[in-house]
């Protein structure tokens, strides 16, 4: 006989003594009935309630799991048994105690020893009625740029702090101040303008995390979203405080439903050379900019203009060039019945004075699902052409009326 059917013909007797052993206690389980305790569930995930995990991820720490004597807890012996965790079984019998099933305590598709699978996408931890429910992400996953890391002037220098936990990271003296000692992406030339022109208490936001997520998890660390969705990370830095994040779609329809143009024009006694500039960074402003259902937001943060002398202007001065691309905006939203964007007027000069092109403004959407603006200029000079669209990110089994070309 070979030593592959000696080994086969083993483990076939292992089973079956026990599941003899079963047999034999099942009566006695059956007489004695259950004693087992509520045990707080919290206590056996390794993710806190809210969290986000992904397939793959280990969600159940087995050690904390509670053991109950096997006379009273034959069936998730014979669980162990059948599911081949053999191992386990004899270390049970070994020990005279059985850990409760993880079928028992999670709800959601996970294998014996606590990992997660059979779906895609962002997934997040529900703790309730007992048990530790896996619920998968729908269409799209979005929340808000929230303050997270944050500089506070005191007295001698900065302090850094976690806004979220109100703690204190570290303590930055003034002549210290710099690239590597201040986390986040701000330049030391700005951390120090706004240290020197701002006085104690002012607080500047360094870093970011996603809150306010739609489906109800909890808040993504700047260094979770790096790891897991590295692409709104790099969104989430451009934009400002408040602005909608989309971390995740899946299984829709990019739709165009409206799109529109126009061309810079010139205007000589405001510099045409310097208004293609600004019309230019208007469009990089805006272009990409992504905006969740009945939610509003406003164009990417660090988009400078070029300012010119503007007797009308309360400052002054006025970025010339920006209205054309503005225009284009302005129509393509207002097309699809959305209100006239804050920070815009219906006019010729659809950009109003004293208001940023780009972090001044702001666009709602009042449609159902997300929408994502598009902007791209086309040739160069006076006749350049500026081209704006809507898409609409639209779930693959529903359908959107929304559509219009100007």
């Amino acid at each position: 006989m070979s030593k592959r059917n000696l080994t086969n013909r083993n483990s076939f007797k292992i089973v079956i003594a026990l599941f003899v052993i079963i047999i034999v206690l099942m009566p006695v389980s059956m007489a004695i009935g259950s004693t087992q305790n509520h045990q707080n569930m919290a206590e056996v995930s390794k993710f806190e309630n809210g969290s986000t995990i992904f397939a793959g991820d280990n969600i159940i720490d087995k050690n904390k799991i509670n053991k109950y004597p096997i006379i009273s807890n034959v069936d998730d012996l014979g669980s162990q048994i059948l599911s081949g965790q053999l191992t386990d079984a004899f270390f049970s019998i070994s020990t005279g105690v059985v850990p409760t099933a993880s079928s028992k305590i999670v709800s959601g598709n996970i294998t014996d020893n606590g990992e997660v699978q059979g779906f895609k996408g962002p997934a997040y931890i529900d703790i309730e009625n007992d048990k530790i429910n896996v619920v998968k992400p729908g269409n799209f996953v979005y929340g808000f740029n929230t303050p997270y890391t944050q500089a506070v002037i005191v007295e001698g220098g900065l302090d850094i702090i976690n806004n979220k936990t109100n703690q204190t990271i570290k303590h930055i003296n003034a002549e210290d101040i710099t690239n590597d000692t201040v986390p986040g992406i701000v330049s030391e030339d700005t951390i120090k303008y706004w240290y020197n022109a701002y006085p104690q208490g002012a607080k500047y936001n360094l870093e970011f995390c996603v809150d306010g997520i739609n489906d109800g998890r909890s808040y993504l660390t700047p260094e979770q979203l790096e790891e897991k969705f590295p692409e709104a990370y790099n969104y989430s830095k451009n934009y400002p405080g408040g602005s909608p994040v989309m971390l995740y779609k899946e299984n829709v329809n990019e739709t165009v439903i409206s799109s529109t143009y126009t061309y810079l024009g010139s205007h000589p006694q405001y510099n045409d050379a310097n208004r293609e500039y600004n019309a230019r960074q208007f469009v990089t402003a805006w272009n990409g900019t992504v905006i969740p259902p009945h939610s509003s937001a406003c164009g990417r943060e660090g988009v400078y203009f070029s300012a010119v002398k503007e007797a009308n202007a309360e400052s002054g001065t006025a970025s010339h060039g920006v209205c054309p691309p503005a225009r284009a905006l302005r129509n393509a939203v207002m097309a699809l019945g959305f209100s006239l964007p804050v920070g815009m007027d219906s006019g010729e000069d659809a950009v109003l004075f004293g208001y940023h092109p780009s972090t001044g403004i702001r666009i709602e959407n009042t449609l159902d699902y997300p929408i994502q603006i598009l902007m791209w200029t086309e040739g160069s000079g006076t006749g350049m052409e500026i081209d704006a669209e809507v898409v609409e990110y639209i779930p693959k089994n529903a359908t959107s009326s929304n559509s219009t070309s100007l």
